[in-house]
Order: C-alpha cells, then sequence, then structure tokens
C-alpha cells in the first residue's frame, strides 16, 4: 500500500499486484459469442486461482472465510457462462428463417 498511497494518496487508481496499471486493453472481444464466452469462461479460472493463490499465502481464518467465498462466486460465474455458451450454442445450430 505504500507505493500506492506515495503515488496516489487515497485515489482510485485500479492497478495489479504488481503496480501494473489497469488498461481496457486487457478486455478481450471478438464478437464471437463461442469465443468470447470461452474467454469469459477462462478469466473466471484465472480469478478462482488467484484466491486460491492468496488463500496459501495467509493464516488468518476471516481473511480465508472471505477469499473462500470470493473464489467459490468464481466458479458459480464460470458455471453460468458454461450454462449460457450451451444456450447459444443450441440457438445457433438451429434453422432461422427471416
Amino acid at each position: 500500500m505504500g507505493d500506492h498511497y506515495a503515488q496516489h494518496d487515497n485515489a482510485l487508481y485500479p492497478h495489479d499486484a504488481a503496480g501494473v496499471p489497469w488498461t481496457a486493453a486487457y478486455i478481450q472481444s471478438t464478437g464471437d459469442p463461442i469465443t468470447d464466452l470461452h474467454e469469459n469462461m477462462a478469466a473466471e479460472q484465472k480469478a478462482r486461482t488467484t484466491y486460491e493463490h492468496l488463500i496459501n499465502l495467509t493464516d488468518d481464518s476471516g481473511v480465508i472465510a472471505t477469499l473462500s467465498f470470493l473464489r467459490e462466486r468464481e466458479v458459480v460465474h464460470f458455471q453460468r457462462f458454461g450454462e449460457t455458451l450451451m444456450l447459444v450454442r443450441e440457438y445457433l445450430n438451429k434453422k432461422h428463417v427471416f
């Protein structure tokens, strides 16, 4: 927090744990719903893994409980994206009459 405070005080300045600023370039979007849903699912798995790494860095039960909740939320998001992927595939495989 010291480096962040020294440069930004209490201002919101999104960055990763290494201090690399957030950029919209991180957003992956191709316009293809199948590809984009797979990208979203991968992002949820990456977030879940990050929470697991953070859990391994602490022995504080309160912090572990909070991180475990957040990790489980990523699992649920992954599952919902998977369900949506199945619905999109079903829709795209149907014959459409316009």
